[in-house]
């Protein structure tokens, strides 16, 4: 085994031991979880990530809100979004975004917002996809040409 696959062992390994820590109560054990993590990491790790969600713990913000909320979902799919949004996307994504930035000299987006179709009839606030007519819709073709570019 290489140090890649072991670091990577070792990562999942301890998503799975916190995610089944924060079942038992989260509300509790998140601030708990988010304090270990912010002794045992070393200094500058996600410092900036770290220290938003600690406001938004502390503060019982929005996000925490969000969080909370997850927990009236089915356990497998709360488990997934987890393993996802910050195993998948923040700590192995970020990593490979970091490596691709350097490689090809360019910005490397965390995420990309695409509106493939402004069919919608709602008119939600914020949103701005009725505004433009019900015409304007990209073919899987065109999605697929823009995620692969």
């Amino acid at each position: 085994m290489n140090f890649s696959s072991l670091q990577s062992s070792v990562q999942k390994f301890g998503m799975n031991q916190a995610l089944k820590y924060l079942e038992k109560d989260p509300e509790t054990n998140i601030p708990k979880l988010m304090n270990l993590v912010d002794k045992v990491m070393p200094e500058g790790w996600y410092g900036s990530q770290r220290k938003v969600i600690r406001e938004q713990i502390d503060e019982k913000g929005v996000w925490y809100d969000y969080i909370l909320k997850l927990y009236d979902l089915d356990a497998d799919v709360r488990q997934t979004v987890f393993k996802n949004f910050i195993f998948n996307a923040s700590l192995n994504g970020s990593t490979k975004q970091e490596e691709l930035s350097e490689k090809y000299n360019c910005n490397i987006p965390w995420t990309v917002l695409l509106d493939p179709t402004s069919a919608c009839n709602l008119h939600c606030t914020g949103c701005w996809a009725a505004e433009y007519g019900h015409q304007l819709n990209l073919s899987l073709d065109d999605i697929d040409s823009i995620i692969r570019q």
